[in-house]
């Protein structure tokens, strides 16, 4: 007997086989390496930068590496030393084979266990937090990363990935990360917030016709859930996830993007293609037609995001991103319980400093679901704002959040970061929340071809609790 899950598999297999075959016969450039997502957040920070001086909108991570080569020159005009950094970066990833990235961090922690902003589930009380990718390369169209992430309680595979294709269709299957918004701190629809998923994902890191379009699909598999609903009663499985990106660039420098993330099957539940493609396009008639029903497909949210870049003669990046859980009156363009978020970036404030300032606010029903009662989740944290996690389980009170960073760095590499985080839920629960604020620290410098420095978090969660967390770190 054939299971659900080993169908999923079947079908993934399949259309990684056939994906492969399309993506190795065209004519382009070959595959490219990914960058990795809040793990390396030195270099993460550089290469941010380089983007907007090189007025290149990002949109989605993790970005190639191919695209940051691609904005050097141009970046380059502008700040010399950054892009001789990221460059040395870069070349660590043109060989056969080599180190991707590596980290390690230990730290000693007080107060509440807090889950982190954006750190793959990893909570204020774990004392240590390693990760590594090492890759290998042995011809255009052909990459394979073997990579890995460990903190107190949990290790995953992150940034395991085989990589097929080439610039316009790169096929990779693993556990590759997923950010899906323009904004550095949070993502309604899919962030770094819980652990990596497994996933088979289609995209292209070399935009497509003269609208410069990009396109990302995927299909994940979350932790296992033993509370799905399934007619009266409930069943156990891991919940599906299917994910469409696209954007284009109208103008120069200015990016507008469509997202919309399917959650569905998992146990007992139909999880058959025609169904989610049914749901997927025409949510209205074949998905919220039921509202509140577990007759329903599964559970879906999407975004509208933009970010508009200007490299001179102040470089700044001013992005938003409106979404909603759900669609609102059955009409498929019309969000329901939604979001928004606005956001502004100075890549470069004078000769040594760097800012960055964002603010959301979204509606009630967020991160929960009738269907999935734990939720739009992961292995207990939401795949989208952190949060989502800073709030009692399965309470869907909205929420208003608020971020600012400020950073500055040394001609010899040397680089200090502050952030403050902000959150205030609703009052209409019975939360009985508080303002909760989180300080974040960070100090590095180069040493060799190593980072090696310390960082600190304080905070004040949603139920008054204090906690606080200082550790030192090194990486490549």
């Amino acid at each position: 007997m054939v299971t659900g899950g080993e169908n999923w598999v079947r079908r993934c297999a399949f259309a990684f086989v056939m994906s492969a075959m399309l993506a190795t016969s065209a004519q382009a450039r070959g595959v490219s390496p990914y960058l990795p997502v809040d793990l390396s957040p030195e270099i993460e920070r550089k290469i941010e930068r380089v983007l907007m001086l090189a007025e290149q909108p990002a949109l989605t991570r993790p970005i190639a590496a191919a695209t940051v080569l691609d904005a050097l020159p141009r970046a380059c005009e502008r700040d010399a030393a950054l892009c001789a950094e990221v460059r040395r970066f870069l070349t660590s990833l043109t060989r056969t084979a080599g180190i991707g990235h590596a980290s390690l961090s230990a730290g000693v922690a007080s107060g509440a266990d807090t889950p982190l902003p954006n750190r793959h589930g990893m909570s204020s009380q774990s004392d240590y937090e390693a990760s590594a990718a090492l890759y290998w390369q042995p011809g255009d169209r052909f990459l394979v990363t073997a990579g890995a992430l460990a903190y107190d309680g949990d290790t995953t595979p992150t940034g395991t990935v085989v990589s097929l294709g080439g610039e316009y269709f790169q096929v990779d299957a693993g556990y590759r990360d997923r950010w899906w918004s323009p904004f550095e701190d949070g993502a309604m629809l899919m962030s770094t917030q819980a652990a990596t998923l497994p996933s088979l994902t289609v995209s292209n890191y070399t935009p497509l016709t003269r609208a410069k379009l990009r396109y990302e699909a995927f299909m994940a598999e979350t932790g296992e859930s033993a509370n799905i609903a399934l007619g009266t009663g409930t069943t156990t499985g891991k919940p599906r996830l299917a994910g469409l990106h696209l954007s284009i660039e109208p103008l120069p420098g200015w990016s507008l993007g469509v997202s919309r993330i399917m959650q569905y099957g998992g146990g007992g539940r139909d999880d058959s293609l025609g169904e989610l493609f049914d749901a997927f396009f025409n949510p209205s008639d074949h998905d919220n037609a039921a509202a509140g029903s577990t007759e329903e497909f599964g559970n879906q949210v999407a975004s509208f995001t933009s970010q508009f870049v200007i490299g001179d003669p102040l470089p700044v990046a001013v992005y938003f991103e409106y979404a909603g859980e759900d669609t609102s009156t059955l009409s498929n363009v019309r969000l329901g319980n939604t979001a928004l978020s606005a956001g502004i970036a100075f890549p470069k404030l004078g000769e040594r400093f760097a800012a960055a300032f964002e603010i959301t606010e979204w509606q009630n029903g967020w991160y929960v679901h009738h269907i999935y009662r734990d939720g739009f989740a992961s292995d207990g944290h939401v795949l989208g704002s952190w949060g989502g996690d800073w709030r009692r389980l399965g309470d869907g009170v909205g929420a208003r959040s608020a971020y600012a960073r400020l950073s500055w760095h040394s001609p010899g590499g040397a680089g200090f970061e502050t952030t403050y985080r902000q959150l205030e839920n609703g009052d209409y629960t019975l939360g009985n929340y508080e303002t909760a604020r989180q300080i974040d620290a960070r100090y590095s410098r180069p040493l060799g071809q190593w980072f090696v420095g310390g960082e600190l978090t304080v905070g004040r969660d949603v139920f008054g609790e204090s906690y606080s967390r200082l550790g030192a770190f090194i990486r490549f």
